[in-house]
């Protein structure tokens, strides 16, 4: 698939809470020295006398050394990410990247759907069995849409998870959201149905239904849920799946998160 373009929001958003995570953590590299492999730290947030100019090591075969040699690994997978984000940043805008006020307060949002939420919830919990299931990385799906769904979740590196429970009392019901969605970053969290085979009668009363359910529970298109709709199990466009997606992700960030012109003191990264 080809390169995913970010809206400005969610692209300073996520840019901005890898850049703080990373001055939080320590930096450093893995490496054989003197026979042994052994984790280089080069950065520690509470020990200031540690540079890439005066490094400390660990052997990884000591306790303390394993302890670091993970906190390494994610500081490589983090900083893998940020020069990522950052060098698209500067191939399509002209200015620097803004400062971003955290915690964000998402605009207009209902329910408590937030981190915590997201990680409450047990997924896989539908009792629905299809004729012929879709095998995948992330379980067994309904259909061939929503492998394609998760595939592209997984590409934008938006974790879910697929059919967990939802109870909404204004209509007695407990439903099986497609997916539940992270957006980490701002601790929130969104529903998406993918709403296909609409040219089947059976399908498309089913579908009904469910969006009157959301309704009737105050859950909004665009603020708690998201629908991507099919009009039949042939015509997925991945293309209006990763807008609409990523168009919900960002109407969450208010403007005013932004801070635009303020020079970076933060340490190199």
């Amino acid at each position: 698939m080809e390169r995913i373009m970010i809206p400005l929001k969610v692209h300073a958003v996520k840019l901005e809470y890898r850049r703080l995570l990373l001055e939080q953590i320590p930096h450093g590299y893995i490496c054989i020295r003197r026979g042994q492999k052994q984790v280089a730290i080069t950065y520690e947030p509470d020990m200031p006398k540690t540079s890439p100019r005066r490094p400390r090591f660990l052997s990884v075969s000591t306790a303390r050394g394993k302890e670091y040699a993970e906190k390494i690994s994610k500081y490589l997978k983090i900083k893998l990410e940020y020069d990522y984000l950052l060098n698209s940043w500067y191939a399509t805008y002209c200015i620097a990247p803004p400062r971003v006020r955290f915690p964000i307060t998402p605009l207009l949002v209902s329910h408590d759907m937030n981190n915590e939420y997201f990680d409450s919830k047990k997924e896989n919990c539908g009792k629905y069995i299809a004729d012929n299931p879709t095998f995948s990385d992330h379980g067994d799906l309904k259909s061939k849409n929503e492998l394609i769904a998760s595939e592209l979740l997984q590409h934008m590196g938006i974790p879910f998870k697929y059919e967990t429970e939802l109870y909404i009392p204004e209509v007695g019901k407990t439903i099986n959201p497609d997916f539940l969605l992270s957006f980490y970053e701002i601790d929130r969290c969104f529903y998406l149905e993918v709403l296909g085979m609409n040219d089947k009668g059976d399908y498309s009363v089913k579908t009904a239904t469910k969006l009157y359910d959301y309704s009737k529970g105050k859950y909004r298109p665009g603020r708690e849920v998201i629908y991507i709709v099919l009009y039949d199990k042939s015509n997925f466009d991945s293309t209006v799946f990763v807008h609409q997606v990523l168009s919900a992700f960002n109407t969450l960030i208010p403007d005013d998160a932004l801070e635009w012109g303020i020079e970076n003191t933060a340490i190199p990264l």
